[in-house]
């Protein structure tokens, strides 16, 4: 689970459950809120996106999705509140196209792909407090709310990564794995570990600088420890390491020959709230050989609405390197030796 994308698609399998075709046999049935918005107090922006469902008697789905002007409520504010305080923030309407967000082409109108938007200098969302999204009419009348905590960010400095140390080169062995233990915020229950591994290439006299992601973990929430339950570890395959690069990277064409140099690794892991798990977990529920097929549909959003409020956060550490032996297996390993790394 990479937050920033299966998350986004939660809008679109809301959506397309809540205005379907069946729209022809409903009688003046209201529009349902649907939301979207997972924030961190890292980002330099928070942005929510609040679109609603749509019905007609007389024309489908399809055609309604294809106007914007049935996606979005109009005179609408959209506010986070500090609960602590109850001081509110209100987010401007921006178009998410111009925000570097560019909606995709699909069943529903591209443009404008309106999204609401607060900097971080201008909310500072505190760690650990609890932050309510509301979604309100201009006359006071309330459409929809949710809450949650903002999630704190593991670091370094505080020893939150049990395993790899920081001074640990990284050692992928076939037969064995690389533990990945840390101790997230208390509100973070769920988990990608992610590796970002950085080479070169060298190809007709010229140097391109070039990096891959191998998602090692996806959704991990498995602890261990005390009765607390703080420490959550992860079991990372040496062997699926090579396999990843092999199956990511062209190998070596003596016609048109390539060599590479290691040059390190950035371990990632983004950590996400309660709603992100359950989300998740509900999603699950009926993948088995005996489901009916029927996936339920999870939202933490009032008044009917359907959607996810949540946050999450991101450590990152970079300039990893491998250990000799694992570098020696990276050139001449059976799953990489195709790849020409010297």
């Amino acid at each position: 689970m990479q937050f920033l994308k299966i998350l986004s698609a939660i809008l679109i399998v809301i959506i397309v459950s809540a205005c379907s075709n069946d729209f022809e046999l409903t009688e003046k049935s209201e529009p349902l809120p649907i939301i979207y918005g997972v924030i961190a107090a890292q980002d330099t922006a928070v942005y929510i996106r609040v679109e609603k469902s749509f019905v007609s008697q007389t024309i489908s789905g399809k055609d309604l999705a294809l106007d914007p002007n049935n996606l979005y409520y109009d005179n609408t504010d959209v506010v986070l509140r500090h609960v602590k305080t109850g001081k509110e923030y209100t987010l401007n309407k921006v178009d998410g196209n111009l925000e570097g967000y560019k909606r995709q082409e699909g069943a529903f109108a591209s443009a404008p792909n309106y999204l609401y938007k607060i900097k971080r200098n201008e909310i500072n969302l505190i760690p650990g407090d609890d932050y309510k999204l509301i979604v309100r009419k201009d006359d006071g009348n309330i459409v929809c709310e949710s809450s949650t905590p903002v999630l704190g960010a593991m670091t370094d400095d505080k020893g939150d990564i049990l395993s790899p140390s920081v001074s640990a080169k990284l050692s992928f062995i076939y037969g064995s794995s690389l533990d990945v233990s840390f101790i997230p915020d208390k509100n973070a229950v769920i988990h990608d570990i992610i590796f970002k591994i950085n080479y070169r290439e060298f190809k007709s006299g010229i140097e391109t600088k070039k990096s891959i992601e191998w998602k090692a973990g996806t959704n991990v929430s498995s602890k261990s420890g005390s009765s607390s339950g703080q420490v959550y570890s992860y079991p990372v395959s040496g062997r699926n390491f090579y396999q990843f690069l092999a199956g990511a990277i062209p190998p070596n064409d003596p016609l048109n020959p390539v060599s590479r140099v290691f040059d390190n690794i950035t371990m990632k892991i983004i950590s996400g709230g309660q709603p992100i798990k359950d989300y998740v977990n509900i999603g699950q529920i009926n993948l088995g050989i005996t489901s009916s097929g029927e996936i339920p549909v999870f939202s933490n959003i009032s008044n009917g609405g359907r959607g996810l409020f949540s946050s999450k956060s991101t450590f990152e550490r970079a300039g990893m390197i491998l250990s000799n032996a694992s570098l020696d297996s990276l050139r001449i390993g059976i799953y990489t030796k195709s790849l020409n790394f010297k």
